[in-house]
């Protein structure tokens, strides 16, 4: 039956009457639709209070004087929406059909209706009626002659009927609490029409099919249903919430609300925090319950036998479990896009004010001569500000904004070899054990970068066995991952590289498990680290469409898997590029709007033999070049200047004299690659803080080239 709405008072309920006695049909027209109402119960004795009558209900009859009219009558109301409630069919009306036949169609056209068989004789009993008619609870039985008053009552108790099937059939994916009370409803009408119609039995077993049926979608809802009487004990539960605390629902049915919701050594907290959500009002909270084994979307609805008098109240947990996890997980990821992008904000800065330092400290050196304590204490700021670029590039790689040269390579040969340099600084407490498996392992990646992962693994692993020692396991392999899951959410399917790295230490306590990938967070005491060994092999790993997943339990070891998308291109071997760079030869136009910078540049290279013309202008670089294009070999520019960046520069430059070797020197620029430097006619691209032999060198590869 589709879902229509509700048959009010005011609104008729359609009858169908077949009979071929026109008195039959008049006399049900005046029992069903007469003029003037009929009181069909009995006023209370002056003084006496009873319970107020329901709403009459009001009859739209359609007679029929044929089983060939009442069908037809039947298709006809289905096409314009009007749908009878009951059939009142004599079982011979000659010459047609008759109303066995016409009620067999009419339960065709529409199964829903309510079919009441009238005669004064038939050779077919009610069983046979039954079968050939069914269901059959909605088919009745009416021996001729009857009363009025039947009539009456058949009407009024099968369109109650009617009208409830339709209700049921429209709310059956509601919470019990509403059917509940509906069932109840229908119980107190039920219950009266059998008083007045003497077929309690038959009433009692509709209703019963009926709580069969709300049991069973009851059952079938796929999140927990539990409802709590005000003496917070447990009344009901569906199935799910029985599956998921492990027992039947009879074993939990009478038991304290703290019995499903609390641990059993818990103190209740959780129980008394839903407990305040009993009040008569409606609720939701997202809240974690241990004993669910998950976390939940919890809705708190109560039910109401009376205006304000809540009977108890619905509580419905939807798992959201795993949409936390996911939550997390995007929060964690915004986190870190956001901190890269603060870090290579300020990388910038930061190279141009060590490029200045390393500068002026190389030309110190230079001029220094024999002065040894001159020479060591230049040598230490040296030596500081090579660390301070280590930072910079490990920061940068955490905010994925530099970009290396990647190639296919072999991850088993590095591992090895990389555990070799590992071996002389563990002490002699830390054992390592290699697991390398053979197999494909070729990945497409940056050797110094996969050596950089097994490096801050293996020393954060071999810092939480320092004191007690233990051992170091490192673990190569390759494994198909059909589809994302619980091993590695997020990754495609396919075959991946997993470099394992496993310690016995102390482990990694629960509440800061999910910072370990956080940039400066560390554990360690002060000068033990600087808290970005797991951001940087996080960025790298990312950088590379992989993932790297942790595992671990205090006092049982720490477990690190990175998991890198298997290339099966043939791995590459590494060029060797340690020729010196030449030198002394050449013109050159050095462009930096940082004046500190433009002189050292200057002047590194002008003590390298070059002629060097230095400008902090990019637009008056540009005006000097166009009034002699031909005066300059190479032009060293920076990309990040106020007016005309180094990129725009490079454009008019090379537009003009479009041989012109450009090396373009940047501190942080997000937008750069080789490769797009290379797109542009430019020659090479450097990344600040530069040192005298790396310009040195890519001047004279510029000047080699245009050779």
């Amino acid at each position: 039956m589709p879902a229509t709405r509700h048959i009010g008072p005011a609104d008729p309920y359609h009858v169908l009457v077949a009979d071929d006695e026109p008195q039959i049909l008049a006399l049900f027209k005046e029992i069903l639709a007469p003029d003037d109402d009929l009181e069909l119960l009995p006023q209370a004795a002056s003084g006496v209070s009873v319970p107020a009558a329901p709403p009459v209900p009001v009859y739209a009859v359609t007679a029929c004087r044929q089983g060939e009219e009442a069908v037809a009558a039947v298709r006809e109301g289905l096409k314009s929406g009007r749908r009878y409630a009951v059939a009142f069919l004599d079982v011979r009306m000659p010459p047609g059909r008759g109303g066995l036949w016409a009620a067999a169609e009419v339960r065709r056209l529409d199964p829903y209706v309510q079919i009441v068989v009238m005669t004064a004789f038939s050779d077919i009993d009610a069983e046979e009626m039954a079968r050939r008619i069914p269901p059959a609870d909605r088919l009745l039985y009416q021996q001729k002659p009857f009363h009025p008053q039947e009539i009456r009552q058949f009407a009024a108790s099968l369109c109650s009927k009617w009208n409830s099937e339709r209700d049921f059939l429209t709310l059956q994916t509601r919470l019990e609490s509403i059917v509940a009370e509906r069932t109840r409803e229908l119980a107190e009408a039920n219950e009266r029409l059998t008083r007045e119609i003497r077929e309690r039995e038959r009433v009692a077993e509709l209703i019963a099919g009926a709580k069969r049926e709300w049991e069973g979608t009851f059952d079938s809802v796929q999140d927990m249903v539990v409802i709590i009487d005000r003496d917070m004990t447990v009344k009901r539960l569906n199935m799910a919430m029985a599956h998921r605390l492990g027992l039947s629902p009879k074993e939990v049915v009478g038991r304290p609300a703290s019995f499903v919701f609390d641990l059993p050594d818990s103190d209740g907290g959780l129980t008394r925090r839903l407990g305040a959500l009993i009040d008569g009002r409606f609720h939701s909270l997202e809240l974690a319950l241990p004993r669910l084994h998950g976390e939940f979307l919890i809705t708190a609805s109560p039910i109401y036998l009376a205006e304000d008098e809540p009977l108890g109240t619905v509580f419905v947990a939807h798992d959201v479990t795993e949409r936390k996890v996911l939550e997390k997980k995007l929060r964690q990821s915004q986190k870190m896009e956001a901190i890269g992008t603060l870090a290579g904000g300020i990388a910038h800065d930061f190279n141009n004010i060590l490029g200045i330092v390393m500068g002026f400290s190389e030309m110190i050196l230079d001029a220094a001569g024999n002065d040894e304590n001159l020479l060591r204490r230049m040598e230490h700021i040296l030596q500081a500000c090579r660390r301070g670029k280590e930072l910079v590039l490990q920061i940068l790689t955490f905010s994925r904004q530099t970009e290396e040269e990647s190639s296919t390579l072999r991850l088993s040969p590095l591992v090895k070899e990389t555990l070799k340099l590992i071996r002389a600084t563990l002490p002699h407490t830390v054992a390592i054990e290699e697991r390398i498996a053979g197999g494909p392992d070729t990945v497409l990646a940056e050797p110094a970068q996969i050596q950089q992962i097994v490096m801050n693994l293996c020393s954060n692993a071999a810092h939480a066995m320092r004191e007690t020692g233990g051992v170091l396991t490192v673990s190569l392999d390759a494994v198909h991952l059909p589809g994302p899951g619980l091993r590695a959410p997020g990754l495609p399917p396919g075959q991946y590289a997993r470099l394992a790295v496993h310690d016995t230490g102390h482990g990694i306590p629960k509440d800061i498990l999910e910072r370990i990938f956080d940039p400066f967070f560390t554990t360690k005491k002060p000068g033990e680290g600087t808290g970005m060994g797991l951001s940087v092999v996080h960025g790298i790993v990312r950088k590379y469409r992989g993932e790297v997943k942790v595992k671990s339990q205090p006092g049982q070891g720490t477990s690190f898997e990175v998991y890198l998308p298997l290339s099966f291109l043939a791995a590459q071997a590494a060029e060797d590029d340690s020729r010196a760079a030449a030198s002394g030869r050449g013109r050159i136009l050095y462009v930096d709007d940082e004046e500190s910078l433009a002189e050292i540049g200057a002047e590194l290279l002008a003590g390298l033999g070059f002629q060097v013309t230095a400008e902090t202008d990019p637009k008056r670089a540009l005006e000097r070049f166009r009034a002699e294009p031909g005066a300059f070999d190479v032009v060293v520019t920076d990309q990040t200047m106020p007016g005309l960046s180094g990129t725009d520069l490079s454009r008019e430059l090379l537009a003009i004299r479009p041989d012109l070797p450009i090396v373009l020197v940047t501190g942080f620029s997000e937008s750069l690659s080789k490769e797009r430097v290379k797109a542009l006619g430019i020659r090479d691209f450097l990344l600040k803080p530069v040192l005298r032999k790396d310009l040195a060198g890519a001047v004279s590869r510029a000047l080699d080239a245009q050779s």
